[in-house]
């Protein structure tokens, strides 16, 4: 029996493109905001903290993001805050092919009640897996899905 401590939220999803390309949409704050939280640092560094937006104005609302640990182009792991205390999120990129990759991501560590983390794991699960297919969107098409900023205005 799974106790509500242990849930994880995941998603993923293929994308084809190659799996440097995909990592970079992660890392690189221009490419990201087309597609997730708008950001305005210069890119995820290993032991940095960073700042993430909820949409453009110069009043969103904002959180940050504490980077553990990159491996290009394979593994991002970090730290957010998410229902009053810390979750790691760990992001790998599978290259498949040339052109093909699985990005993946799970989200782990919620903390409170039962209720409190089931519910925080299945709004992550359902957010995780808007953004891989916002990122999908962006990265094979071009196409911009604006998830955050809808999400935020609901």
């Amino acid at each position: 029996m799974t106790r509500a401590a242990d849930l994880a939220a995941t998603a993923r999803t293929l994308i084809r493109k190659p799996a440097s390309e995909v990592f970079d949409a992660f890392v690189n704050p221009e490419t990201m905001s087309k597609f997730w939280f708008t950001r305005r640092d210069d890119g995820l560094r290993e032991g940095e903290t960073v700042t993430w937006y909820l949409g453009a104005r110069p009043d969103a609302p904002q959180f940050e993001v504490r980077v553990r640990s990159l491996e290009r182009p394979r593994l991002i792991v970090m730290e957010w805050e998410n229902a009053g205390g810390f979750t790691a999120v760990t992001w790998t990129f599978e290259q498949k092919s040339r052109d093909t990759t699985v990005l993946r991501v799970q989200e782990t560590g919620y903390s409170g009640d039962p209720q409190t983390v089931i519910d925080a794991a299945l709004d992550s699960t359902g957010g995780f897996n808007q953004v891989v297919i916002a990122a999908k969107a962006w990265l094979e098409h071009r196409a911009p899905v604006n998830v955050v900023a809808d999400h935020v205005a609901d």
